[in-house]
């Protein structure tokens, strides 16, 4: 029973400058001293620094990310508690080229390894494993969507999809007309995960607002972008064998950096979702909770 409600679950898882001073010499200049340097009548200064764009979209780059996904799930079956954590880390390639078509940009989506966390247990870990060199072809669009994706081994991308999904949206999405210092914006968001044997859509309702000023991150001038979403979610399938449906209602809450050159910096989210798993054939319906939560760091 255990196993069934876990896919189930899991199924839906499936983002100050410094003065300077002048020296001086003790007593003064001596007799044959040498006159000093005249000064100019317009000193010399350092050169502008480099005006960001009006509004960051993303570009033609490669980087590389470790991304960090943990789950804590909590289920009821008669009358008994039961939890489960998992997690594991994935170091994923992302690259970008041009120019872009009618779609977007077309780009690459490698995932080189998946390292399961302790505790994991071992048909997760198992499925963790075989991930290898694992690419997702397709286009990125203006604002951060990686549509038309094709996996180069469609077994090994179902093995994925309960930790990053379809990649849909692993690149925060941008406002329209681009993000600015300061800029607002709500989203509505459709995404449908198809793992083994089930179908799962989440439909969110995403604000998002960007810092009124530059900062640094990880050496880069960058915006800041927070979000908080609700978000439903409904989906359906067998598992062993045995039908499913699920039904459920959840909030997130993210911020992620953009660098000034288009760049996604990485950052970290959290969701929870209160899922209704009904099992027709056991005539059983078991409430399930699932915490996740994501970090996306920059690998150098």
């Amino acid at each position: 029973m255990s196993r069934v409600l876990l896919a189930a679950a899991l199924a839906y898882a499936a983002a100050c400058a410094a003065g300077s001073r002048g020296a001086t010499v003790p007593g003064g200049p001596g007799p044959h001293a040498a006159p000093p340097a005249p000064v100019p009548d317009h000193p010399a200064t350092s050169p502008p620094a480099p005006r960001p764009p009006a509004a960051l979209r993303y570009g033609p780059n490669a980087a590389r990310y470790l991304v960090h996904r943990q789950l804590h799930i909590t289920q009821m079956i008669g009358g008994q508690t039961q939890t489960q954590d998992l997690g594991a880390r994935a170091f994923l390639a992302v690259a970008l080229t041009g120019p872009a078509d009618s779609v977007g940009y077309p780009a690459s989506f490698r995932v080189d390894s998946i390292v399961a966390d302790s505790g994991t247990p071992p048909p997760i870990v198992d499925n963790m494993v075989r991930i290898r060199s694992l690419v997702f072809l397709g286009r990125v669009a203006s604002r951060g969507e990686f549509v038309n994706a094709t996996p180069s081994d469609s077994a090994l991308a179902q093995a994925a999809l309960q930790l990053l999904g379809n990649l849909h949206d692993f690149l925060p999405r941008l406002p329209t007309d681009g993000l600015k210092p300061g800029a607002a914006w709500i989203d509505t968001v459709e995404t449908v995960q198809k793992p083994a044997g089930a179908e799962v859509t989440r439909r969110s309702i995403v604000h998002a607002s960007a810092t009124a000023g530059w900062e640094d991150h990880g050496g880069a001038r960058s915006l800041r972008v927070v979000s908080d979403q609700t978000y439903l979610v409904m989906g359906s399938g067998k598992n062993l064998g045995q039908p499913f449906e699920l039904s459920g209602t959840g909030t997130g809450t993210g911020t992620v950096f953009i660098a000034a050159d288009g760049r996604y910096l990485g950052g970290e989210s959290r969701d929870s979702t209160a899922l209704t798993v009904h099992l027709p054939v056991q005539g059983m319906e078991v409430p399930v909770i699932q915490v996740a939560r994501t970090t996306v760091a920059v690998l150098p």
